[in-house]
């Protein structure tokens, strides 16, 4: 019985990593260059309708996913192959884009192990500012609904994703944010976009006072924040009303208890996060 039980084991794990890997080889192999800068990404396109338009998905990795192969940053927690499989794809077609940070490099140019930062005394990096240029290129090549552009970025891609919002906080319909930092005087700025948070309180990496002070700077513009502290306790999501209450609320916070930097694939297998971001738009016309 013990051998069978391995062997099922073996088997269901072999299906998984084959149905992700289906996933990962739907992404062509692509490049972009901006200046002098030239970082890899992979670009998933759904299928496209005549006179329809599609969200777009950013998905911004962390550092240990870094370098040129333009591969193992999708192949990890899950933050850009979740949207392109077949159910989400059904709900929700979206074009995602997962570009690459180059070794050495970061998205953000400052200490991963700071609570904050200022955000005006940190220039745009020369591959975020590639990732921007990126975005504006396929908005324009692409049947992308501008209202509908979201971004996510876990670790180093927490600190990105809350740089972009920064840099541009008319752009971006919402965004989900995994173990980041970025500058609480900033908040104002960008408290009008839908953002929910992650971060686990044991956080070795990436100290969660990061987030901690980014959602008190936004409840203190007089943003209301709900508190989910584990979406997938499914004693949350009992009745129709917290999930419309999740789903109505516009600026979200779990921190996950006894956990710590890597708290990703749970986060973003949970269809009420992804349901969440798909559900809002800007409110500005482009």
């Amino acid at each position: 019985m013990k051998y069978i039980l391995v062997v099922l084991l073996l088997v269901i794990i072999h299906t998984v990593s084959s149905q992700e890997l289906e996933l990962i080889n739907s992404f062509s192999f692509e490049q972009h260059s901006y200046d002098t800068t030239t970082i890899p990404y992979r670009f998933f396109k759904p299928t496209i309708i005549a006179e329809n338009k599609y969200p777009l998905v950013i998905a911004l990795h962390g550092a240990g996913e870094r370098g040129s192969d333009n591969q193992k940053h999708i192949e990890l927690h899950r933050l850009a192959t979740v949207w392109v499989d077949s159910l989400n794809q059904l709900e929700h077609p979206c074009f995602v884009i997962a570009p690459q940070c180059p070794e050495k490099q970061k998205w953000v140019d400052i200490n991963w192990g700071s609570n904050s930062y200022d955000f005006h005394s940190t220039p745009i990096s020369n591959e975020l500012e590639t990732v921007v240029n990126l975005i504006d290129s396929l908005v324009a090549q692409y049947p992308i609904d501008k209202n509908r552009i979201y971004i996510t970025g876990l670790s180093m891609g927490g600190f990105g994703s809350w740089y972009l919002l920064m840099n541009n906080p008319n752009r971006f319909a919402a965004a989900i944010i995994m173990s980041g930092a970025a500058d609480p005087a900033m908040a104002c700025n960008i408290s009008n976009i839908p953002i929910w948070g992650f971060h686990g309180d044991l956080d070795k990496a990436v100290p969660v006072q990061g987030s901690r002070n980014m959602i008190k700077a936004i409840s203190n513009c007089g943003k209301d924040i709900l508190l989910i502290s584990d979406p997938n306790n499914n004693s949350f999501f009992n009745s129709e009303f917290k999930v419309e209450r999740v789903l109505s609320s516009s600026h979200l916070y779990t921190e996950y208890k006894g956990k710590g930097h890597v708290i990703w694939a749970e986060s973003f297998n949970n269809w009420h996060v992804r349901e969440w971001m798909f559900s809002k738009r800007t409110k500005i016309r482009h």
